[in-house]
Formats: C-alpha cells, structure tokens, sequence
C-alpha cells in the first residue's frame, strides 16, 4: 500500500500519520504576509447513518469561513500556511479541542483571526473578555513544576531552603508537598501552603 498523502497541509506537529486510525483534525490556515489566522476542525471521513463511507476532500479543504474562503480565492493558496494542530479519533475529542484551542487563544477577541464564532456559532463578534491575564493566573497559578533551581523557599517559621539542582516538582515530591499548591502561592490566590509562605527565583532574591 502507498503511503499517505497530505495535501497542501503541513503535517510538521503531528507527523505522518494513517487517516484511517482517526476521525479528524484540528486546523489552522494563517495568511503569511497578514499573519491573520483561521483555526477550525474537519472530517476526514463522510458518514452516512453513522458508518464511514468514503473518504472526505480534506487534503485539499479551505475551510467553510465566509471571511477567510474569499481572502484565498483572491490571494491564492500560496499565500496562506495550512497546518494540522491535532489528530483526533472521535467527534467529541474533535469538537472539544477545535472549541478550547479557539477560546485559549481568543478568536473573537483579536482583529488577528478571522473566526467570527466559537462552539457551534454559541459565541459571535463581538465580544469582550473581563478576564484578564493576572486573573487567569490567580485562578490556575503560574505552572512552576517544571522550574529547575536555583529558588528559594521560605517558611512561616523563618527557615530557608535553597535549593540549586532539583525542579519544583521534584522538592515537592522529595518533602511531601503539593506542587498545584506552589502554583497557586505564586499566583496569590494562596498566602501559605503547608507552611511556606514564599517561593522565590534567583532573580527575585
């Protein structure tokens, strides 16, 4: 049997892969000169009562925008990148993923993209986002796990450590602490956790 064809995308964060073993993709088409982007989901089968039946046009799709679908036609495709984000092997994967990489990176929020909703047309331009990054930090916390040393740790009794070779993770794990709840101290929605009420970076000294 052949290898797999791709198309026009670039397979450069999934690698090869056998459409076979999966349902379908997440997407980005971005216009090189622009550097404005459309991010969406396609089928890389047609069903027919729930049963593949044949093999959808997706090597060779453009996306379904009515904003982005007349920019190609006028420019050509030369002047657009066309990536795969992700490979997916059901709908509700598919659907999940296209929606969360369309809300991290705000879609609706940035002249930069040219989606005009996300999740099924259930949010339109325009919209405004109240959360800004400080507060999405205070909810989930800076991920520090994978800091390496040098850092410091200071603890409500006056004792230091300082630590020079272990990630954050590992200290945890070496001395029974929660690395989310390091996280959160570093984002301030927690004042102490299990004692320490400082986590510092050797710039921060």
């Amino acid at each position: 049997m052949p290898p797999p064809t791709y198309g026009h995308w670039d397979i450069s964060l999934v690698g090869r892969f056998d459409p076979d073993k999966h349902l379908g993709f997440v997407y980005q088409i971005t216009h090189i000169e622009l550097d404005k982007s459309y991010i969406g989901c396609k089928h890389l089968w047609k069903h027919k009562k729930r049963k593949r039946v044949a093999a959808s046009e997706w090597r060779y799709y453009c996306s379904s925008s009515k904003y982005l679908k007349p920019e190609i036609k006028k420019y050509g495709k030369k002047a657009f990148n066309f990536i795969i984000l992700m490979l997916c092997r059901n709908k509700r994967d598919l659907y999940y993923n296209e929606e969360k990489i369309q809300m991290e990176l705000g879609v609706l929020e940035s002249d930069m993209y040219y989606n005009a909703n996300v999740g099924g047309k259930r949010f339109f331009r325009p919209v405004k986002s109240y959360a800004d990054k400080e507060f999405l930090n205070k909810i989930s916390g800076t991920n520090n796990s994978r800091y390496r040393g040098p850092f410091r740790v200071t603890f409500d009794d006056g004792r230091v450590d300082t630590i020079t070779d272990l990630t954050v993770d590992a200290y945890c794990k070496a001395n029974g602490f929660n690395a989310s709840g390091f996280n959160r101290l570093r984002g301030g929605l927690f004042k102490q956790t299990k004692g320490i009420i400082k986590l510092e970076y050797e710039d921060e000294w």
